[in-house]
């Protein structure tokens, strides 16, 4: 018999080191990632850039809603507003018969009251602006596409500025060549040229050069990405996976491995996950903010919560009732999550990557805790857990992490999420 029991906790040890050798890059990845002490919640708006006075109307309503909103700390909750900086000047184009492209800047000259409410909301702590791109597509697959395209050229006719979030979602992507499916590689010469001169127009028209970016639609390449971190980009908002093309029916096609938070890229430029969404124009309500902060607080995780301007533009009644879900969302987060902490992305980066003790868990035993928690979001790795037995031992070191957890406001989070 006790042969028996020997060989079979043998088998099962060594079934356990194969199972830590095999996911060995997992298992470091996932203890890397940084461990936040608090709940941080931002909200990250895209698609911002230069339209109707009514635009600016809005981002005021929302400044107002974000400033009545503070966590603990005195911090009124941020929007980040990733910012197009051009769109087409559709009558110059149409009047050349769509042979030529032409932009209209965001300059405070035209739109004056935009620039306004966006620069006061930055300065009021309540809006962080990043660079989402010179444009929400690349401007010679633009051009193509309205030469042979009849949607396209409608589209050119609809408005004098039309908006970017009605063109097909493939022609959205800024960084490829979409104009015809699977899209093809910009040059990158070109890429290195149009990445100067968004930077450098960014810097122009607000002051400062950009820290954070939001690739349109989340195509780039390693081209894209060098050249952003040598023009002092820090760090890139990311789905948790870099796409960098469009395949024949125009679904994303990814390259490389999965993207977690504090990840470095080319250049040392870092990376942040957004993965989580609040559309309400979609049918998104509060409770699915709330929930996806449960989820991310109890692994240690911020939560950034992606909307759009098409949610808080257009139709009145839906813009309304977007602003004041905004509200509901923000009340309640705030209700339910003891210690919430709001920051732009920026600071998010930047606190992280320094290891701020107020925000960055250091204890190991806290860190072990929410490692276990993290691990069981692999599929295949949790189903092999229970296979060969090493759950028992995880449950029981996680069991013991429990009372090392000080930090009431993630203790809070835990029974919630669960």
């Amino acid at each position: 018999m006790g042969l028996i029991i020997t060989i079979i906790l043998g088998v099962s040890f060594a079934a356990w080191l194969l199972l830590i050798w095999h996911y060995r890059r997992v298992l470091y990845a996932l203890w890397r990632e940084p461990v936040l002490r608090h709940p941080v919640l931002t909200i990250e708006s895209d698609d911002w850039g230069p339209g109707p006075k009514s635009d600016a109307q809005q981002l005021h309503r929302i400044a107002q809603v974000l400033a009545r909103h503070r966590d603990g700390h005195g911090h009124a909750a941020v929007m980040t507003l990733g910012m197009v900086l051009a769109a087409p000047d559709a009558r110059r184009i149409r009047s050349e018969n769509y042979q030529h492209y032409h932009r209209v800047l965001l300059v405070p000259q035209r739109f004056p009251a935009l620039c306004e409410v966006m620069q006061h909301g930055v300065s009021s702590g309540v809006f962080a602006l990043q660079l989402h791109g010179m444009e929400h597509y690349w401007p010679p697959a633009l051009m193509a596409a309205a030469r042979g395209d009849t949607a396209i050229q409608r589209w050119l006719e609809g408005d004098d500025l039309p908006r970017t979030e009605e063109l097909p979602s493939h022609l959205q992507s800024r960084w490829i060549d979409a104009v015809a499916l699977p899209s093809r590689p910009i040059d990158a010469v070109e890429i290195k040229a149009a990445v100067r001169e968004e930077v450098e127009t960014f810097s122009a028209l607000f002051g400062q050069p950009p820290r954070i970016v939001v690739p349109p639609t989340f195509v780039w390449n390693e081209t894209v990405e060098r050249a952003w971190a040598a023009a002092g980009v820090e760090a890139i908002v990311t789905p948790g996976q870099r796409y960098e093309a469009r395949d024949r029916d125009g679904m994303l096609v990814a390259g490389g491995g999965m993207i977690r938070n504090g990840d470095s890229g080319v250049g040392e430029v870092r990376y942040v996950v957004r993965d989580d969404y609040f559309e309400p124009a979609l049918g998104h309500a509060a409770e699915k903010g709330w929930a996806a902060l449960a989820i991310k607080s109890r692994a240690g995780r911020p939560t950034l919560l992606e909307t759009h301007r098409f949610n808080f533009s257009g139709d009145p009644d839906i813009a309304e009732a977007a602003i004041l879900e905004l509200d509901r969302l923000l009340a309640g987060a705030l209700e339910r999550f003891p210690g919430l902490m709001f920051m732009s992305t920026e600071q998010l980066v930047r606190r992280m990557c320094a290891v701020d003790a107020e925000l960055v868990e250091t204890g190991l035993m806290r860190r072990v805790g929410v490692w276990l928690l993290r691990l069981r979001e692999v599929p295949r790795l949790y189903k092999l857990a229970w296979l060969t037995g090493v759950i028992v031992p995880a449950s029981l070191l996680f069991f013991v992490t429990r009372f090392f957890r000080a930090d009431a406001s993630v203790k809070s989070v835990l029974p919630a999420a669960g």
